[in-house]
């Protein structure tokens, strides 16, 4: 089932697709047999190699395959690369790396955990979300996660987490789909293989922002947080407010709202006007031109002698895991450094007689940025920052942190599903 897709040597670009297609049938024919499609949705574990082992030994990956084929017998799936046997012989160096009283490396035991809980969340095995500080009764949380499928097509995915509801997700209507209600979490997959919510991204560009807009319920008065990915989402004038240049703090302009035409004054909603409303905007490491690569900095009392009791306070440098605030509304969520990637204590960025260190490439792991855009009166962002960034760690999602937040963690994996 796992094996490779065979490769044509065909000189003919035509023939060989032909093949390949041939071979894709063939192999789902197969997998529909041997696993029926069920009532419910389950998730499933598919141990297979990874992408780089097939480009190596000329084979198509079936990756893909599992993921088209699969959700469509109410199998979600999992992909998680063979954990390798165990060393009969091993080194003292090996030894340091196996998880306690096993025969296994901790970094295979962490990506089968990993890979467990990912299943799991796909089966609808989800935390119960925590309530933030201050709030008292029902709470929300809603993510807006939209997904590039080609060139010109985009997926818009809304996910809803609610204290007192079942997980749902939500995708756009499209002329083939002309209505879309709220899903439980576990068809969501499904759907998205049978190429529902594809949208053409210039010229759905109103619709696109009434989908988030109504992500917003304007109408409700329930506390509720709306976590909203800084790329993609600002881009295309889709909600231009969530620019760098254009955000105002709790001074909400809506979705599809143009900002640029000076002759034109956008409506301004303010806390009272929306209440229970938060929406936080996130950013990823990788947009380099938002969240800097730094170390943080530490400062120690250490002894002047070793007989001595005087103390003298030291800067040290190193990573910084946590919230740290780095601007009026803006903080950076740190995941805790990783053990394979050591930094030493007297390298720092912060220092401007050693610009040569600016270059390096380690940086603090997986930071994230995290700007409260729209609170209500009363809130501390830096608690709504804490909170999010909590998330990324939550009871019964990860001891390692995600980059993303559980909830966008959970949406993105379902970019996977869009093929």
């Amino acid at each position: 089932m796992t094996a490779g897709l065979p490769r044509s040597t065909n000189p003919d670009k035509a023939v060989r697709r032909a093949e390949y297609e041939r071979s894709e049938t063939e192999r789902a024919t197969r997998i529909a047999e041997a696993f029926p499609r069920l009532a419910e949705p389950i998730a499933c574990i598919v141990e297979m190699e990874g992408a780089a082992y097939f480009s190596r030994t000329r084979q198509g990956d079936p990756k893909k395959l599992f993921k088209k084929t699969l959700p469509a017998l109410r199998r979600n799936v999992q992909c998680l690369r063979p954990i390798a046997p165990a060393n009969p012989n091993p080194g003292k160096a090996a030894l340091t790396k196996r998880f306690a009283d096993t025969d296994f490396a901790t970094s295979d035991i962490e990506r089968a955990a990993a890979a467990l809980n990912d299943a799991l969340r796909q089966a609808g095995h989800l935390p119960k979300i925590a309530v933030p500080q201050g709030i008292d009764g029902a709470f929300e949380l809603i993510t807006v996660w939209l997904v590039p499928a080609g060139e010109r097509m985009i997926v818009p995915i809304l996910i809803r987490q609610h204290t007192h509801e079942e997980p749902t997700a939500q995708l756009m209507p499209t002329p083939g789909s002309p209505t879309e209600h709220p899903m439980p979490l576990t068809a969501l997959p499904e759907a998205l293989t049978a190429g529902r919510g594809r949208v053409a991204t210039r010229t759905s560009r109103a619709a696109l922002a009434e989908f988030i807009t109504g992500a917003l319920a304007l109408d409700s008065t329930a506390d509720r947080l709306l976590l909203v990915r800084r790329a993609r989402t600002s881009d295309r004038e889709i909600w231009p407010w969530l620019q760098d240049s254009r955000i105002a703090f709790d001074q909400l302009v809506l979705p599809g709202v143009g900002m640029t035409d000076p002759a034109v004054t956008p409506a301004i909603r303010k806390p009272g006007d929306q209440p229970g409303l938060r929406i936080i905007r996130l950013r990823e490491r990788s947009d380099r031109d938002a969240v800097p690569r730094s170390f943080g900095v530490t400062e120690e009392l250490v002894r002047t002698g070793e007989e001595s009791e005087e103390l003298v306070p030291v800067t040290r440098y190193g990573r910084f895991s946590g919230v740290v605030q780095v601007g009026e509304r803006v903080f950076w969520g740190i995941n805790p450094r990783s053990a394979q990637n050591q930094t030493a204590l007297g390298v720092t960025k912060l220092d401007p007689a050693e610009p040569g260190n600016r270059t390096k490439t380690c940086s603090n792991p997986t930071s994230l940025e995290i700007v409260p855009a729209f609170l209500q009166d009363g809130d501390n962002p830096a608690d709504w920052a804490m909170y999010v960034h909590a998330q990324r760690r939550l009871h019964a999602h990860t001891t390692i942190a995600t980059t993303w937040p559980a909830i966008a963690h959970l949406a993105e994996l379902m970019e996977e599903y869009i093929l």
